[in-house]
């Protein structure tokens, strides 16, 4: 080894003496005055046949990361030791190597995860032990030390360094000494890895000819292939909180791609999310367009493909997981996609059975996660799910999935906007959609890009440009449903819109008596109370409006299926309300906790406890008919104007409310239905 080589940042200086020696094992020695050698030629060769791209370039990295001070300490044998993370496997054999002939060490460990019987941080600790103690320097590398190095040694390191994406200055470096020549200008190396650098620096080529190739590569890795046509972030409607975070993250990274600040310290903090929301709200289209905006690629995964494609054996599970984040690290900066997260259950509820299988398979998504969230990761995660509550709590945390970004269904204004930008150019021309937004209120976004679609193909189909016929002919179909059924519908929902603005429960925001799917119409509103700090009185009132709507449907003729079945109807929000109150939230009853919400429906199999449940149901539904009698003109009000124009705003509904006495007890009673057995 070439004792006498003190590698530095001054490669540049000797670039073009292309008479290089080092010894076969040696560190380049680019410091030292060059031999004289038989040809320029033949000493360039030489000194690229023992010192590889790769090799040159973890050198570099190497030595720009290092102080004199901790050079210095380096070339002499100590006992000390050295921790190197770097940003992703494929560099930890040419780092490995330039830190083994940077000084004497005795041993470079090389941890990768690769071996799950000796790649642990329990495994080696007593060697490393032994030979610090006898002096001797130790040097590990990894993309994970914590997880991957003996802690013995990650514990007692003098030295910590992590080493990212290339540098310009590297860069620049190892092009001169590779093609004697300095490139005069390096492009933006945003997106591009470590071995994507290297292939892009080739002998017999020139200093003009590598900076070309590392620009159409880095232009290469900002295309992103996406699977659907979202536009970018910053033209995408409806999505709240979510939009907001991802345009603060976009600025960040384009600080720097332009400016040149490190990855980890222009993007640190908030760079993991998880969006929740009802299906079709649009949280895969989020993630293409946030993408798009970063232009960084998209990497998409999910709990289901973690299973799907293999037998589904716990070690493949967790090595699907593991590769899922290892790919996407190593084409970073990337965007990782988690979708259905989910299906990954929470250990609070999963069955005993299987938490043998589950724990290992959450323990390695939550390294994964700690490891994307480290200084050296590349990556910004965002995972989707339908049911946050679902989640493990160690998930959602900092350093992790930082928090829930929540999308929810778009108002009026996200509405039209959706409209537009899917109509693009084949939107008629000075169209006004703001009336539409407010008639599809109620809708997700998947739905309105399907009624821009269906427009579209409308107006093909007929042989001419797209109208606004075609446009509200999706928007709010004809209605074709018997006017006996419209009524009773417009009662059902005026119910629940009326009720809840009573009891003050919700501030309503839009009542339709449009069908949309599964829904023959909905009522939508804003919690009043806070719902981590909700009282019992507050809970039934909630339970009361959602009752609302069956109490109509009685008193204005019969209960109807309308108000049951799935597990989003009005009996069952109810039922899990109340349930709730008992078995998770201490309101009702005993303090014993039992459960989160997504367990007590499994409670209610119990008979105690079902009955308790039913009796508190009742009690209430009695409250709901009696609000809706002593309100039924108020309801029957509503009803006339949502027959009429099928959508209703909350301050439409409150002026009607307002304008509108209470219906005296007696007439009330004197025009119900039949009593409720």
């Amino acid at each position: 080894m070439n004792s006498n080589s003190t590698p530095a940042l001054t490669l540049l200086d000797h670039a073009r003496r292309l008479a290089r020696q080092a010894d076969e094992d040696g560190f380049p020695d680019i410091d030292a005055e060059p031999a004289i050698p038989a040809s320029a030629e033949e000493a360039h060769a030489a000194f690229l046949d023992i010192n590889p791209v790769p090799r040159l370039l973890a050198t570099a990295m190497l030595m720009e990361a290092l102080s004199e001070r901790d050079r210095a300490a380096i070339a002499k044998r100590q006992g000390l030791a050295v921790v190197v993370e770097v940003a992703h496997p494929d560099m930890i054999a040419p780092v490995g190597d330039a830190l083994r002939a940077a000084g004497p060490f005795s041993e470079v460990l090389q941890r990768s995860g690769s071996s799950k019987s000796q790649d642990r941080a329990d495994h080696g600790c007593d060697k490393i032990a032994s030979l610090l103690g006898n002096g001797a320097n130790i040097g590990g590398v990894s993309q994970a030390p914590a997880r991957y190095l003996p802690s013995t040694l990650t514990v007692a390191a003098d030295i910590r360094l992590t080493l990212g994406a290339p540098t310009p200055a590297a860069v620049r470096t190892v092009i001169a000494l590779v093609t004697g020549r300095r490139a005069r200008k390096v492009p933006p190396l945003a997106g591009l890895t470590f071995l994507d650098v290297c292939s892009a620096i080739r002998r017999n080529s020139t200093a003009a000819a590598c900076s070309r190739r590392l620009a159409v590569m880095a232009a290469a890795k900002q295309a992103v292939v996406a699977t659907n046509d979202a536009p970018p972030l910053e033209e995408m409607h409806g999505l709240g909180e979510a939009r907001e975070w991802g345009l603060a993250l976009a600025a960040a990274v384009e600080d720097w791609r332009s400016k040149g600040i490190p990855w980890a310290e222009a993007v640190k903090g908030d760079r993991a999310a998880v969006l929740a929301g009802p299906p079709g709200t649009g949280k895969t289209s989020f993630a293409v367009s946030l993408a798009k905006s970063l232009k960084l690629r998209l990497h998409v995964t999910s709990a289901s493909a973690w299973f799907s494609n293999n037998a589904g054996y716990l070690g493949d599970v967790v090595r699907a997981i593991t590769t899922a984040f290892q790919e996407a690290s190593a084409n970073g900066p990337a965007v990782l996609f988690l979708d259905e997260l989910d299906g990954v259950p929470s250990r609070d509820s999963v069955d005993p059975r299987y938490r043998d299988f589950w724990s290992p398979v959450i323990g390695c998504l939550l390294q994964e996660l700690d490891s994307a969230a480290s200084s050296s990761a590349n990556l910004i995660v965002v995972a989707a799910t339908n049911y946050p509550e679902r989640l493990d709590p160690a998930l959602i945390r900092p350093g992790r999935l930082n928090r829930i970004l929540r999308i929810g269904l778009p108002d009026a204004e996200a509405i039209a906007g959706i409209l537009g930008q899917h109509l693009g150019d084949e939107a008629p021309p000075g169209a006004d959609l703001t009336p539409l937004g407010t008639l599809g209120v109620g809708a997700t976004g998947a739905d309105v890009a399907g009624w821009a679609r269906a427009a579209r193909a409308a107006a093909q189909a007929a042989g001419r440009a797209v109208t606004m016929d075609d446009i509200v002919g999706q928007v709010c179909p004809p209605e074709t449903r018997p006017p006996e059924t419209v009524r009773a519908i417009a009662r059902h929902e005026a119910g629940h819109a009326v009720v809840g603005e009573v009891v003050a429960s919700s501030t309503l925001e839009v009542v339709t008596i449009v069908e949309r799917g599964a829904f023959a119409g909905s009522t939508s509103g804003r919690l009043r109370s806070n719902p981590t700090m909700m009282t019992a009185a507050q809970i039934d009132a909630l339970a009361v409006t959602q009752l609302a709507g069956r109490a109509a449907d009685e008193i204005w003729g019969e209960p109807t299926t309308g108000a049951g079945g799935e597990r989003w109807s009005d009996l069952a929000v109810a039922t899990n309300l109340l349930a709730s109150k008992a078995a998770s939230w201490g309101l009702s009853g005993s303090l014993l906790y039992r459960g989160d919400r997504s367990e007590v429906q499994a409670l209610l199999r119990e008979p105690e406890f079902r009955e308790a449940v039913g009796r508190d149901l009742n009690r209430l539904y009695a409250v709901s008919l009696r609000l809706v009698r002593e309100n039924r003109d108020r309801i029957e009000r509503v009803a006339d104007r949502l027959v009429e124009r099928r959508v209703l705003g909350g301050a439409e509904v409150r002026a009607i409310i307002a304008d509108t006495p209470p219906t005296p007890v007696r007439e009330a009673n004197a025009a119900e239905g039949g009593p409720h057995a």
